[in-house]
C-alpha cells in the first residue's frame, strides 16, 4: 500500500510539473510598444505581434495559427494585398476584388492580437479560432453598426487547410464579430 502511495504521488507530481512547463504562453520580447494612430492620435494599445493566450498555447496548431494570423494582420496593417492573398482560401481571394479590399483597409491600424482560443473540428478538417484585437481607423471607414475610429474587437475566423497550408477562410461565424468603442 505505501508504495502505491509513493507512486501515485510522484505520478500526481510529474504531471503537475510537465503542465507547468508545457502549458506556458508565448511572451514577447521587450516591454509592449504603445504606438500613437496616425488617425485619431490618441495611444493604441498593444503591439502588432499576434501573441498566444495560455488557453490557446495548449492547442497542437497554435505555431501555424499565429504565423498565419501574422501575415493576414500584417497585409492589412501594410496594406499588402498579395501578403493577404497568400493566407486567405481560394474561396476567399475569388470573392474580394483588390480595389476594394485596398479601400476598406486604407486607414486601419491593427494592434494588441491575442489568439484566445483554438477549437478543431476534426469532421470540417478546419479550427475555429477565438481572436481580440483593436484597430483604428477613419470613422467614415468603420464599421456602419460601431461608426467610432478605435474599436475593440471579438472575432471567430474558420481556417482551414488548403495544399498542406492553413488558410484563413470565409464562414459564417466570421461574419458575427463583437465591437465596441475603445
Amino acid at each position: 500500500m505505501p508504495a502505491v502511495v509513493v507512486i501515485t504521488g510522484a505520478a500526481v507530481a510529474a504531471g503537475m510539473v510537465g503542465r507547468t512547463v508545457y502549458s506556458r504562453p508565448a511572451e514577447a520580447k521587450g516591454e509592449p510598444v504603445v504606438p500613437v494612430s496616425s488617425v485619431s492620435g490618441a495611444a493604441v494599445p498593444g503591439t502588432t505581434e499576434v501573441r498566444l493566450s495560455p488557453d490557446s498555447f495548449s492547442h497542437p496548431d497554435r505555431t501555424d495559427v499565429q504565423a498565419v494570423l501574422q501575415k493576414y494582420f500584417d497585409s492589412i496593417n501594410r496594406r499588402d494585398f498579395g501578403l493577404w492573398r497568400s493566407v486567405v482560401s481560394a474561396r476567399r481571394v475569388s470573392q474580394t476584388v483588390q480595389k476594394t479590399w485596398l479601400a476598406d483597409y486604407e486607414t486601419t491600424l491593427d494592434r494588441g492580437m491575442v489568439v484566445q482560443r483554438v477549437e478543431s473540428d476534426v469532421v470540417l478538417r478546419r479550427l475555429r479560432v477565438l481572436i481580440s484585437f483593436v484597430s483604428t481607423q477613419d470613422v467614415a471607414k468603420a464599421p456602419v453598426a460601431l461608426p467610432e475610429s478605435c474599436i475593440r474587437w471579438r472575432v471567430v475566423y474558420v481556417m482551414v487547410w488548403e495544399g498542406g497550408e492553413l488558410k484563413v477562410d470565409e464562414a459564417p461565424e466570421n461574419r458575427t464579430p463583437q465591437m465596441e468603442k475603445c
